[in-house]
Order: C-alpha cells, then structure tokens, then sequence
C-alpha cells in the first residue's frame, strides 16, 4: 500500500507542478536552503561551551520545528489529503499509519536535516559514541517533526472543520510565538551563550526538541546513560504520536466532526440591506471571524505587533519600542490582507456578474478591514505609549498610526487586484502568497515615510495631521485604483483566482 500511496503521491504533485510558476518555487527552494546553511553554521559556530551550544541549537530547533508543524497545521497536506480515501474499502488504521509513513518523504525533512546537521558535527568531536548518539538524536528529532505535522495537518488543516473550533486560534498563536522568537533571535543567542537567561535555557532543554542536543553533550561528558535516556524519551513520543494517528486521521476520513452546542436562535440583523457597501462590510466582517486563514493572519498581525515590542520591555528594560505596538500591528494586517480576492476564489464571480458593484466591493473590504484593525491598533498604540512615560512619544506614536491605518485601508484592495494568488489544492497558502505577504510589509510600512519625515526633521506634533492627510490620500488614491484594475481586469482576475495550483 505505501509503495501504491508514494506512486500516487508522485503523480499528484507532478500535475500540480505544471500549472505552478517555476520561478516561485525556485526562490522557495533558494530560501529554505539558504535558512538551513545559515542555521547550520550558526550551530557549528563558537557557541559559549557546551551548554551554550546546546541551548543555541536547542533554540533553532525549536524554530524550525515548529514552523514544520505549524505550517503543517494551516495549511494541510497539500497532496495526498486524508478525505480522498474516505470512500476506499481499506482498513482506517491501516491506511492512516501509511499516509504518516508517507510523510517520512517529504523534501521538508531534508532542509530540517541539513538545519540540524551541527549536532552530528558536534557529536563527532566528541568521540565515536557521541557522534553514534548524535546522528540517532537527529533521525529521531526528524521522524518526530515528521509525525507531529502529519498530525497536525490532519488535526487542524484545512478540511477538519477547524474554522469554528479552537484550531486556528493555535495555530495562529504558535505561529505569532515563533514569529517573535525568530525577531528576537539575536539577543536571545547572545543571552543562551553567556548563560544570563538561566530560565530560558531551563526551557529550551525541557522541551524534546532540546534532548537530542543535550544527549550529545551528555554523552560528550561521558554520560552515555543519560543521553540514552534522552534518546528514548524521544522514541517514546513517536510512538505515542504514531499510536493518536490512525485515530486523528481515522476521524478525519470517516467525515465524524466535533459537536457543537447549540445554536441560538437569534440572528444578526442585516445591515442596510438595500446599501451595497453594508451589505459588503458585512459580509467581510463575517469572513474575518470565520474563515481560517483571515482569521489566522489577523490573530499573528495582532500578537506580533504587539509582541515585538513590548518583549524588549519585559527582557531588557527598554521602553523604546512600546509605543509602536499598534503601528507594527497595523502594517502586519496590512499585508495580510493584501490578497483578499485571491483568498476568495470564484466567490469574484458575484462581483463579475452584478453590474456596478465593483466600487461597493471595494469600498465595502476598506471599510471592514479598518473596522476589524483599528480599534486594537489604536487602543494598543494609547495604552502602551501611556506605559512608555515618554510624553515626546505621543506625536510619533499617533502620526506613524495614522499613515500605517490609511495605508492599509488603500494598500488591502489595491495588493488583492495586483496578481492575485489563488489558494492550493487543499486551501492553503502558496508559496507566492507567501513572498507577496513579504513585499507587502515592506510597502505597508513606506506608506509611513512622509509622517517620519516630518518626525526625523522636529516637526512633532505636525506630524500628526501630516499622517491623516497621507493616510487618507493612500486610502483614497489606493481605493479608487483598485476599482479602476478591477473594472478593467475582471475576468483576469477570476481566471487567476479559480487556477489551483
């Protein structure tokens, strides 16, 4: 059966390549190797000692291994999907246990492998039984990785119902802590390395993905007892995700669903059901709460935004960032948002189809999106500049908001016309949905370079209403190019939509 499963696997992701851009992939490809040299020489690097090092390494595993899993867990299995076998006569378990084991082969695990490969190096430094102990810790980590994000891609991907369950919301938690991690990562290495953290090294070696590392700097110091320990400990937790697997993807295959309570009988009232605009804010704002990947993207722009700056407060004690935490938050929803119509998919065909709807359309996802961001921003921008207990932050604080709000509210539509990526096969992001988030972030935040202008010159509190007139010219400008692009490129843009990739 597997042999079966990895020919149709084969197969499948050959047909998906045909219509995907070469290019993409390629600059993909090029970045994930590049992230795991990087990684790798930052392991075999001069690290502190051997505590040091095994909490550096520690730390990048961690990263790496949860983006794996969290990854896994937003966007699914992008080819052999666990409901395609539902109506196959075959044993659930069996089946399951062969879709994990399937999973053993994807290309992920090679760039873990290399990412990881200073344990090994490390290892061998030591002698000829740590480098043995050193090179079974890294397989073990690997399989682990490999079985937790089958699970989690069956558990909470897309296809499990997860829209109106607690999933999104912990996928989009651990991606915002990851996201966080890796913005901090540098004052976190220089701390790991002087052991000055003792709480955090403490928490990077309870965790598995700190024991393999520790087993080989255990077994360095002649512990070859412990670091077996550790090892099996490891071997332990595969097995124990090996045996919840059939059961997750069992459920996932019969259809079986969790319950949920019952539904109150009152219903939200229409707004102004014969405004066009409401009817699209509205609708929007129903799709923030329930679509997973909005609400995902929404929940890491809010944690992060916040996050990145007030952890320098909380570890270093400096207050410097504090009163951005609204802006940065802002401009990460920004660029979030910047493919609406292509989250959407056909649903365009609606906008297509009516005559002079495309200016309600557009207005109506500006109009929601400020809704949705600004009331956070805004309110965690006043909160945490009042914590600063720097009065001169105020004008930089509300300026910078300002242009950042308007500059997402024309930014979000205007991204979403300007090649518009569809969604893979099974709902997730694409790897060009990814880099044009990216480009994006960088284009959300230069909408804010007239306002800082005026700051860097002492313009102070002119740089306030300096931010609103350039927010609502972004707003405005922005706004009414996208419903010119769309006026113009409709069905381009449903054909570009609906393509699967």
């Amino acid at each position: 059966m597997v042999r079966v499963l990895i020919d149709l696997q084969r197969t499948i992701a050959r047909r998906q390549l045909v219509g995907s851009h070469p290019a993409m992939m390629i600059t993909t490809v090029v970045f994930a190797a590049l992230a795991a040299v990087g990684t790798l020489l930052l392991g075999l690097a001069e690290n502190g000692g051997p505590a040091g090092w095994a909490d550096v390494v520690a730390l990048s595993s961690l990263l790496w291994v949860g983006g794996r899993i969290a990854q896994s867990a937003m966007a699914g299995e992008p080819v052999l999907r666990p409901e395609l076998f539902a109506v196959l006569p075959l044993p659930r378990r069996k089946l399951a246990a062969s879709l994990m084991l399937i999973g053993l082969l994807d290309p992920a695990n090679a760039f873990l492998l290399v990412a990881l490969g200073s344990v090994v190096v490390k290892g061998a430094s030591y002698g000829p039984a740590a480098a043995v102990i050193a090179a079974v810790a890294l397989v073990l980590t690997v399989v682990l990785t490999s079985v937790c994000a089958t699970l989690a891609a069956g558990l909470l991907g897309p296809g499990s119902a997860r829209g109106r369950d607690l999933g999104t919301l912990v996928v989009a938690v651990a991606i915002s802590l990851l996201a966080m991690t890796g913005t901090l990562l540098p004052s976190l290495l220089i701390a790991l390395r002087q052991q000055s953290v003792g709480w955090l090294s403490q928490l990077l070696r309870v965790l598995p993905t700190g024991w393999g590392p520790s087993a080989v700097v255990a077994a360095g110091n002649g512990s070859v007892a412990g670091a077996v320990v550790l090892l099996v400990g490891l071997l332990t937790l595969i097995a124990i995700a090996g045996l919840a697997g059939p059961v997750v993807l069992g459920r996932r295959m019969s259809g079986r669903r969790p319950r949920h309570g019952r539904r109150g009988r009152a219903r939200s009232r229409r707004l102004l059901s014969s405004n066009a605009t409401a009817a699209v804010i509205a609708k929007e704002l129903r799709l923030w709460v329930r679509d997973p990947m909005r609400l995902t993207c929404l929940v890491i722009a809010l944690i992060v935004g916040t996050g990145a700056c007030v952890v320098p407060q909380l570890t270093a004690g400096t207050d410097l960032l504090l009163p951005y935490g609204g802006s940065l938050a802002a401009v990460i929803a920004a660029a979030c948002a910047c493919n609406l119509y292509g989250n959407d998919g056909a649903a365009i065909w609606l906008t297509v189809t009516a005559p002079g709807s495309v200016t309600a359309d557009v207005v109506g996802r500006q109009l929601s999106w400020l809704i949705v961001v600004a009331p956070y921003a805004i309110a965690s921008t006043v909160v945490l500049t009042a914590l600063s207990g720097q009065p001169a932050n105020w004008p930089w604080a509300l300026g910078l908001l300002a242009a950042v709000l308007g500059g997402g509210v024309g930014l979000a539509p205007l991204s979403s016309v300007i090649s518009p990526q569809p969604l893979d096969a099974a709902g997730g992001p694409t790897p060009a949905f990814s880099l044009k988030v990216h480009v994006a972030l960088i284009v959300a935040a230069l909408t804010a370079a007239p306002t800082l202008l005026v700051l860097l010159a002492g313009g102070g509190w002119r740089a306030v209403p300096v931010g609103v007139l350039t927010g609502l010219v972004f707003a405005i400008g922005c706004g009414r190019l996208a419903i010119g692009r769309l006026n113009t490129h409709q069905v381009d843009i449903l054909q570009a939509v609906i393509r699967t990739t």
